[in-house]
């Protein structure tokens, strides 16, 4: 662990506030084994799967290079927390995550494929990681000041019997559990937000999958080869013992393999605050919302016998009203400047735009049967909104 090989003079340095990184000794990591893979959806758990969830359409950050050499193990008491940037673009100045991809070990005995290890992910919304100073607004254990924060129960152990095992998770966040993160301010300055992943594994033997840069890959924009040490057995106030590293090799960066997936740029997912049973499409734009440029919309979860439909408008709306109260309509339907627009049984839409489009719109797409009239409506998706 890492609390064994830090010196007492040495924690005490880091919570007094150093400045700059301290090293530890890269034989205190483990060798990974080949991962499996598999996806996590926060409404149905794990499936060891190949990782195709309804996350995305686009990448909106990734340090995964596909080489897994090295992983540390955490205590349950210690939160490290790792980040990066997002490049400025667009009008909104921030980026929703809907998804991402992250690799961990772990000797947790799993022979039923039940799920054994619970962990804690939490998302920050600035990261100073320039000055080695960790999350911004973290003041202690009951104050993180997290943008997001979720639990996630019943992640897959050593399945195989060998001892340890590794893995290549894919969380699918659509539906409910995004988290918006700010861009850099400008060009180049690369402000990093912040993430974590708590290992709850009673053995203290669970931890995350370093990041390299064998072979020349190149780390995610804005990743930094260290990470924040918060040690939450430690008394209130002084959880944070500094910035650590491995000394900066090739195969033992102090970063974890980490890609995030995301609406497309100044696209933002949105539900109702009490969702009804029907609320049950997946909806997403597949093309960023311009004047005078083609667009693109599509149901990601079409069920193969359903007519969709998209509703548009230039504003918000939170009402049960659709499939006889059981599902939400998300847009304004006093304020709809045109359609509704058949999506077809693939639910999918494509349009040349005007010039002269509002500068916020907000869709929906809604399952029916038979014509296209809201008596006919079974359900309802998620809103869209895209700003110009």
């Amino acid at each position: 662990m890492f609390r064994s090989i830090i010196t007492t003079a040495a924690i005490a340095a880091l919570a007094a506030g150093a400045s700059a990184q301290s090293q530890l000794p890269a034989g205190n990591l483990h060798r990974s084994v080949a991962p499996s893979t598999g996806i996590y959806q926060m409404d149905t758990g794990f499936e060891a799967t190949s990782l195709a969830y309804r996350s995305g359409p686009e990448t909106i950050f990734n340090n995964r290079d596909g080489m897994t050499y090295y992983y540390t193990t955490s205590w349950t008491t210690d939160e490290y927390a790792d980040g990066g940037s997002f490049p400025a673009q667009g009008v909104s100045g921030m980026e929703q995550v809907n998804g991402m991809t992250f690799t961990y070990c772990t000797p947790m005995a799993d022979p039923t494929g039940a799920g054994v290890l619970d962990t804690e992910l939490r998302f920050y919304m600035e990261n100073d990681s320039a000055n080695f100073a960790g999350i911004v607004g973290w003041v202690d254990a009951n104050t993180r000041n997290e943008a997001c924060a979720l639990g996630i129960g019943g992640l897959p152990g050593d399945q195989a019997g060998t001892g340890f095992a590794c893995w290549i998770v894919g969380l699918d966040l659509a539906g409910g559990y995004e988290c918006s993160l700010p861009q850099e301010s400008a060009t180049g300055l690369m402000e990093t937000w912040g993430w974590s992943m708590v290992y709850l594994d009673p053995s203290n033997g669970s931890g995350p999958i370093l990041d390299s840069v064998t072979g020349g890959a190149v780390p995610g924009y804005g990743s930094f080869d260290h990470f924040q040490w918060y040690d939450m057995s430690q008394p209130l106030g002084t959880e944070n013992l500094g910035a650590y590293w491995f000394g900066g090799g090739a195969k033992v960066q102090g970063s974890w393999d980490l890609s995030l997936a995301g609406n497309v740029n100044d696209s933002t997912s949105y539900m109702s605050a009490n969702p009804g049973a029907n609320d049950t499409v997946g909806f997403t734009c597949t093309s960023q919302i311009r004047p005078g440029q083609a667009a693109g919309w599509a149901v990601t979860n079409a069920d193969g016998t359903s007519d969709y439909a998209m509703l548009v408008s230039t504003g918000a709306n939170d009402l049960p009203i659709i499939a006889g109260g059981s599902a939400t309509l998300l847009i304004n339907h006093q304020a709809m400047p045109a359609g509704p627009f058949p999506m077809g049984l693939v639910g999918s839409m494509g349009a040349n735009l005007p010039s002269n489009i509002p500068p916020n719109v907000h869709t929906q797409a809604v399952a029916y049967s038979g014509a296209l009239n809201p008596g006919n409506c079974t359900a309802a998706s998620n809103g869209m909104k895209s700003v110009n």
